[in-house]
């Protein structure tokens, strides 16, 4: 079991979502400081995921139903917040660093944390393992996850702030910014909208 979750937690930090986009947005436009920074505040957020899944995540959110809906509503606005300031930036046709009002960390914390995808993930998929039976073993795993997760986003910070992704993206800039703004308004409404029929429902 001990791999097995380790190679879903691979998986699921491969497909790209807010969270990809976001720290690579950091280190096209700021440089690989800024977007390690990002990374680093993604990684605490899925720390803290890790270890409420582990303590029982699913039964939190199937009691309290109006966290969940809380939680990923407050990221769904800072989505379409991001969205509209690199929609924004599309006027430009040089690279120009996003001015956000909070820092790349808890920007990355923040998208995280209310990222939809992280929330059905450690809410389904890690709720289904019996983690009682690892006992010390525990300590083990969320420290190979944290890790997983660290190294990963680290990667993409470096690969993305080299200067020959920083040339593609300059001569795609206008496309990329475009396809970004319209990524984060997408997961945004996804998000609103989804919470609206919940509470319909």
């Amino acid at each position: 079991m001990f791999f097995w979750i380790i190679i879903i937690h691979f998986f699921g930090l491969i497909l790209p979502g807010p969270d990809f986009f976001l720290v690579s947005s950091y280190a096209l436009r700021e440089g690989v400081k800024s977007a390690l920074k990002a990374s680093l505040g993604v990684s605490l957020a899925v720390s803290i995921w890790i270890i409420l899944s582990i303590l029982g995540l699913n039964v939190v959110f199937h009691t309290f139903p109006f966290l969940q809906i809380i939680l990923s509503s407050f990221g769904a606005f800072y989505l379409l917040y991001l969205s509209f300031k690199i929609y924004k930036n599309t006027k430009n046709d040089k690279i120009k660093v996003q001015k956000t009002y909070i820092s790349a960390f808890l920007s990355g914390m923040i998208t995280n944390l209310s990222n939809p995808k992280a929330i059905f993930y450690f809410a389904s998929v890690f709720a289904s393992f019996d983690f009682t039976q690892m006992r010390w073993m525990l300590i083990v795993l969320i420290f190979v996850l944290i890790l997983e997760t660290v190294i990963y986003f680290s990667l993409i910070s470096l690969l993305f702030s080299k200067p020959f992704m920083v040339r593609i993206y300059q001569k795609n800039l206008k496309l990329i910014d475009y396809l970004s703004a319209f990524i984060f308004f997408a997961f945004a409404v996804f998000i609103l909208s989804s919470n609206l029929m919940t509470m319909i429902n």
